[in-house]
This record gives C-alpha cells, structure tokens and sequence, in this order.
C-alpha cells in the first residue's frame, strides 16, 4: 500500500477542480492510503473560517 500525505494544497485543488481519471490510481500505482495530518485539518478550518467571515462583510457592506 501506498500512502499519501496530503497537504492544504492538495485538498484544495482536489476540491476545486475537475480531477480526471482518479479512479485508475489504485490500478497504475497500487493501493491508495490518503493521510491527513491533523496540522493539514486545523488550516483548513482556519482558511474557512476566514472566508466566512469576509463573505459576511461583504454581504454586510
């Protein structure tokens, strides 16, 4: 098996864009096991927290 760390970046892009083709992975590299470090999941929730509050603003002004 093969693990992949995944960083914000990684979890980002894969939220936003279109991801071609993900489900043959598994079969060019083997199995897939995808990490998410706990410092990766603390950002994230830093990142939507700081939107939400500028989409507020915004709504507000």
């Amino acid at each position: 098996m093969v693990k992949v760390i995944c960083d914000t970046s990684f979890l980002m892009v894969l939220g936003s864009k279109k991801i071609k083709n993900i489900s043959s992975l598994d079969t060019e590299i083997g199995n897939l096991e995808f990490v998410v470090p706990d410092l990766v999941i603390d950002e994230l929730a830093r990142i939507s927290k700081a939107n939400n509050k500028k989409k507020v603003q915004y709504l507000m002004h």
